[in-house]
């Protein structure tokens, strides 16, 4: 009897270095890929508060371009709508299959699913996320350095990092599915219309990931002045703006890390190579809290032991941010571009958060939300990981870290270049 197994998709949507697609085609005859879209996220009235519609945008594209990957190679994808840990087991009994493949995810909700789900049926979960895993750690979880640079130092001393793997020939499944793409009108979502003041014209999917790496730090040669750059906010060259495409799995940090390292022996290896790896780090890092603290993370007093959490504020005044129509005409124009195009530069990230905290008394966790319905790279463990580092109650070993958003802006934005370019109309 042929062996059959599920590949559940998650956020690992490509083929390019893909161990659990690499686990279960070891293991298996023949596989069937499914991805689910989880009703907590994509049904309303969730989907009115946790997705925006350029967030939709990117990932559809994304799961569309895998679709046709897969069925290029003889493979199939199913969809399915509802609770991953009530329709993988329907889909598992149709097709025959005993065994559940997938990629280890980090943050609460996710790693909750993978448990209910390894309770009752064989769940076999496999690396992807990161450049590590928790055993490759030089200390226990347990023992997380609590700021980020104890943990960089650390895991410098002594790091490997796993080679990438090539995406499957063939991926055989004897599956005919009956369920089409979906639309971003099938969810309630409006189309999104390109703005042409936007950074890039960001599309999902793993060849356009790998196509835009190519272009920034091969054809553009971004790479080697990115340390100089990075905090600019008006342009495509000044960030590697690979954050969507890593968030949702289309490119695996361990193929970014490859390219840096192939950078650094063919053209030049300094400080602004280093910095892209010291970004990556910063990834890993978060990732870890994640798994550290679980549902902290996503909780008002955060991971500190805090007597005096963030303010929950007022709508009014939190609508205001949200809208672009603050006092603060710096922190305007990043709100309207990501508002606009699902983007806003690591720059303006910061100043708006600090703005919303510090300056007008807001919760952060209230800030936190936005940014996970409307950023087109949304990953819950950097997104709130950064969120409790300004807001006090995270990693920061500073007890307040408040921007002075007027002088930022000044320095970053001397000439207005990036306020005109977004101001209302």
């Amino acid at each position: 009897m042929r062996k059959k197994g599920i590949v559940w998709l998650r956020n690992n949507l490509r083929l390019e270095d893909n161990p659990s697609i690499c686990r279960s085609l070891e293991d298996c005859d023949e596989i069937l890929c499914t991805y689910v879209f989880d009703e907590s996220i994509w049904s309303p009235p969730s989907s009115q508060e946790r997705m925006g519609n350029a967030r939709a945008k990117f990932m559809l594209e994304s799961i569309a371009e895998l679709k046709e990957e897969i069925e290029s190679r003889g493979g199939m994808i199913e969809f399915l709508y509802g609770n991953p840990v009530r329709e993988l087991p329907k889909l598992m009994a149709k097709y025959g299959a005993d065994t559940c493949y997938a990629q280890k995810e980090d943050a609460w909700e996710e790693t909750e699913q993978e448990r209910a789900l390894a309770r009752e049926y064989h769940l076999i979960l496999s690396e992807g996320k990161g450049l590590w895993e928790d055993a490759e750690l030089p200390f226990a979880l347990e023992e997380l350095p609590g700021v980020f640079s104890s943990f960089r130092r650390k895991v410098e001393k002594s790091f490997h990092v796993r080679s990438s793997t090539s995406a499957p020939k063939t991926i055989p499944c004897d599956w005919k599915s009956s369920s089409a793409i979906p639309t971003l009108s099938s969810f309630g979502f409006d189309e999104v219309v390109y703005d042409s003041r936007s950074v890039l014209e960001f599309r999902g999917g793993c060849k356009q990931g790998m196509a835009w790496m190519d272009e920034w730090i091969w054809q553009r040669d971004c790479l080697k002045q990115y340390k100089e750059t990075r905090n600019g906010m008006v342009g495509a060259d000044y960030s590697s703006k690979l954050s969507p495409w890593l968030a949702n799995g289309c490119v695996s940090p361990i193929l970014v890390y490859e390219e840096i390292k192939k950078y650094e022996d063919e053209r030049v290896a300094n400080e602004s190579t280093y910095w892209l790896f010291f970004e990556l780090l910063w990834r890993e890092f978060f990732r870890f809290v994640a798994r550290r603290f679980g549902p902290q993370i996503f909780l008002r007093a955060g991971i500190k032991d805090s007597q005096n959490p963030a303010t929950r504020g007022d709508r009014k005044t939190l609508n205001r941010w949200k809208e672009g129509r603050t006092a603060d005409s710096f922190v305007n124009a990043n709100m309207i571009e990501l508002a606009t195009t699902g983007w806003m530069s690591n720059r303006g990230r910061q100043n708006v958060a600090s703005y919303l905290i510090h300056d007008l008394g807001q919760d952060w966790l209230a800030g936190a939300k936005h940014f996970e319905k409307n950023l087109i790279d949304y990953d819950p463990c950097s997104n709130y990981g950064n969120w409790l580092y300004l807001a006090g109650v995270g990693n920061d070993p500073r007890p307040n870290r408040a921007f002075n958003v007027s002088k930022q802006a000044e320095y970053y934005d001397p000439d207005l270049t990036f306020r005109d370019l977004w101001a209302r109309d």
